[in-house]
């Protein structure tokens, strides 16, 4: 497991892009890319948004856990614009399998107020964080983590 922490995404993913570029490990090593960007905007049991969808081979695994965790998937159609915006993208040009899945996409209305109002702002605080899709939605990704390191689930 490899956490990166990267910066400047709101001026071209350029912290993504410098990590594609010049990677400490190779990254034909990488099995997967989770980014954790965009997260506590929906209340528990919020549907899930999965930004990489039909771009990479964790397809099958990521829809499987969603509906083991009895979760609903969010329309494609809705995340589709944010696939360039978020830093996996830069990875996913190289052939990392980088996905978004949060519900932070689940729902547009909160998605689109969240967008609108304190998005990328001064005004931005934890005062309005959704712990309960947070909590969710660390869930999924601790399950998703548990089946990559499986052989006998991922090979």
């Amino acid at each position: 497991v490899y956490v990166l922490a990267t910066t400047a995404e709101e001026w071209g993913l350029l912290g993504a892009r410098a990590f594609a570029e010049e990677p400490p490990i190779p990254l034909d090593n990488f099995v997967a890319a989770f980014n954790f960007d965009t997260v506590a905007i929906g209340p528990r049991g919020s549907a899930v948004g999965f930004i990489g969808e039909g771009r990479t081979p964790l397809d099958a695994m990521i829809k499987q856990a969603i509906a083991d965790m009895r979760r609903e998937l969010a329309p494609r159609e809705r995340v589709e614009p944010f696939l360039q915006r978020q830093d996996g993208w830069a990875l996913l040009q190289r052939d990392v399998p980088a996905v978004v899945v949060s519900n932070a996409f689940g729902d547009e209305a909160l998605l689109n107020a969240y967008l609108a109002g304190d998005y990328h702002q001064a005004s931005d605080n934890p005062g309005a964080l959704q712990l309960g899709g947070a909590i969710d939605d660390l869930l999924l990704h601790e399950l998703l983590v548990r089946r990559l390191a499986d052989p006998k689930q991922y090979p």
